[in-house]
């Protein structure tokens, strides 16, 4: 059993998105209802630059989402919610917006236009301490911090790369976060751990949903696991 003090945040990937769809508001709503301290959801444009949560760059029959303008979307597929109206409904939890920017995907966005309206939306509402910036492409995680260098910003790894090299390079990038992939970090948890946190970077894990790693990570001292099913995931570092 970990204790509340010493156990790592638990986002919720895209919500509760084990009892319901990625990133919908009833994915936010259990998540909120099953104990999570915060959510991961995933932000795209569409055609008029609104900014949407969506995983992928395709929205089923509709091909990709930035071929369309909202009102389309909105009327198409009703269930993609937008920033706004995920926030309505998080009441006060952790929100981790991962920017979708790769450029082999239709909506690459070379410009940063979706990170420069996800600081105008933080700046809104004022909810700085609440929300990390993350993404998977460098240049977008830097643009937030160009945009609004207060935004709390991680980097996020993508799978089998050697993290004591990444972990020096995000941290010289002036990051708060390394969010790397669950495999790369479990066998070497404790290593991995306080090598980041030694050169004053916290670690969040993906996406971890087998109880035997969500242990190994609570016990190395991660700082956050993001799991498709956030209660089950307290309920192993409680040990209920």
């Amino acid at each position: 059993m970990i204790s509340e003090q010493q156990r790592p945040l638990v986002l919720g990937h895209r919500g509760a998105s084990a009892h319901a769809g990625d990133n919908t508001i009833e994915a936010f709503e259990l998540a909120l209802a099953h104990g999570a301290d915060g959510v991961e959801i995933d932000a795209r444009f569409t055609a008029d630059q609104v900014v949407v949560l969506h995983h992928d760059p395709d929205v089923g029959e509709m091909g990709p989402l930035i071929h369309h303008d909202f009102a389309a979307v909105r009327s198409t597929h009703p269930e993609i919610p937008t920033l706004d109206e995920a926030l309505a409904v998080l009441g006060d939890l952790i929100v981790n917006v991962e920017i979708k920017n790769s450029p082999m995907e239709p909506d690459h966005d070379p410009g940063h236009g979706v990170a420069d309206a996800v600081a105008r939306w933080v700046n809104r509402h004022d909810i700085h301490e609440r929300v990390v910036v993350t993404s998977f492409n460098p240049d977008t995680v830097a643009a937030i911090r160009n945009a609004d260098p207060v935004i709390v910003t991680g980097q996020l790894v993508n799978p089998g790369v050697e993290l004591p090299e990444v972990i020096e390079w995000v941290s010289a990038a002036g990051h708060g976060w390394i969010a790397p992939y669950v495999a790369d970090v479990v066998p070497n948890a404790i290593e991995v751990t306080a090598a980041a946190h030694g050169i004053g970077l916290r670690v969040a894990v993906w996406t971890v949903d087998d109880p035997a790693d969500i242990h190994t990570l609570g016990g190395a001292g991660v700082d956050a696991i993001i799991a498709n099913d956030p209660r089950a995931a307290l309920e192993v570092l409680r040990g209920d």
